[in-house]
């Protein structure tokens, strides 16, 4: 595990909620902390319409983390991600140590 990786889960039809998004944010962040309660310790946030889960531990199982997460009803997609800084440079250079098994082991295009 890379220690600075993290999962960023999508979510579905609730960004499109209005008073009481807020509401079914608290109850999706809830529900994903409960699936990943057996992955290991993670802090669980939103952020922009994007719930983050970053382990807190270098006992997290990411695969299972990942797993679970897939499994949370009003998540549409999941991501493994690493922050870096806003720059072309950083972002080009994060994404090649990041993928770098990726890239060796790719025979195509």
């Amino acid at each position: 595990m890379n220690q600075n990786e993290m999962l960023l889960l999508k979510l579905g039809e609730v960004v499109l909620k209005g008073l009481n998004r807020r509401t079914f944010e608290d109850r999706l962040v809830t529900n994903v902390r409960r699936r990943m309660r057996d992955c290991g310790s993670f802090q669980v946030y939103v952020r922009q319409s994007t719930i983050y889960a970053e382990p807190q531990g270098e006992d997290c199982d990411m695969e299972a983390a990942w797993e679970a997460a897939r499994q949370v009803f009003g998540v549409v997609s999941v991501a493994r991600a690493v922050p870096c800084e806003k720059t072309l440079e950083a972002i080009a250079a994060t994404a090649k140590e990041y993928l770098a098994g990726e890239f060796a082991a790719a025979r195509t295009f």
